[in-house]
């Protein structure tokens, strides 16, 4: 699995700001929205990717959608007219943000963190190396949980959930990113923190890739809002996930609860 990034400059798209901005409100009203887009990179580039949409140009540039890759590459005529050997993946947004409208992750805030890797410029469909997708990864989720897991904001929009304040900490719950989950695998173990079993014995977390380990670190609420985003990330086994989710169910009406809701179950 990769990230890709994917380009758009409006002025020159076939996809006009007016497409987006009726995207941002069909995410909002639906949760189903999707569109395909060009990969210049299709080589390296397959299904189930995670992808990054980054407005360039002139304007207010950034990034304007996060996501998975629903396809593999295809070849169908160039958008652009020049008879140009063209291919496109479907991809599906979990995140829009317009950065005509509020706060947004700018190219000047991604060349501050990332100096060395040229962001404004190149074709669209570019892959970035493991180490820096998954650095961009936890970028974007620090973003998304500072600015719009507090409140309703206008130029933002979830393509998974109802567009709320909870619509960030439930997708990350619910749809673990893949370079964050083995990112926290390798630097933090893959013991559940409630009952103690240790993926580490079972699996080789030296070794392991995104198709080994899957969902064992899960987003959870917190009481206060910490420093890093990543205090929220708690490793807890199939089990455990599950006497969670009735814990949920039975006391708070399906929403998620603070992950010490299951530490102090366990005690008792």
């Amino acid at each position: 699995m990769s990230v890709v990034i994917l380009r758009w400059n409006p002025e020159i798209s076939s996809y006009r700001m007016e497409s987006f901005k009726n995207a941002v409100e069909e995410a909002k009203n639906t949760q189903k929205y999707m569109l395909n887009w060009s990969v210049w990179e299709h080589e390296k580039v397959h299904c189930g990717d995670c992808f990054f949409m980054l407005r360039v140009g002139k304007g207010k540039t950034g990034v304007v959608m996060s996501g998975k890759i629903v396809s593999e590459p295809y070849h169908e005529e160039d958008w652009s007219g020049k008879g140009r050997m063209t291919y496109y993946v479907n991809i599906r947004p979990d995140f829009l943000v317009d950065t005509e409208r509020g706060k947004h992750l700018s190219i000047r805030d991604l060349e501050k963190a990332f100096p060395n890797y040229v962001w404004k410029e190149g074709h669209s469909g570019m892959v970035l190396s493991d180490s820096l997708g998954t650095k961009l990864e936890w970028l974007w989720l620090d973003f998304l949980y500072s600015n719009f897991s507090v409140g309703k904001k206008g130029n933002f929009a979830s393509n998974l959930f109802d567009t709320d304040s909870e619509c960030v900490l439930k997708t990350y719950h619910c749809y673990m990113v893949e370079p964050l989950q083995l990112d926290l695998a390798k630097k933090k173990g893959a013991a559940c923190e409630i009952c103690g079993y240790d993926y580490e014995k079972v699996f080789d977390l030296s070794s392991l890739n995104y198709g080994g380990v899957q969902n064992i670190y899960y987003f959870f609420p917190g009481k206060r809002q910490g420093k890093s985003v990543r205090q929220n990330f708690h490793c807890i086994c199939a089990n455990c996930r599950n006497i969670y989710s009735d814990i949920c169910s039975d006391t708070n009406d399906g929403d998620l609860l603070p992950f010490e809701s299951l530490v102090k179950m366990k005690r008792k």
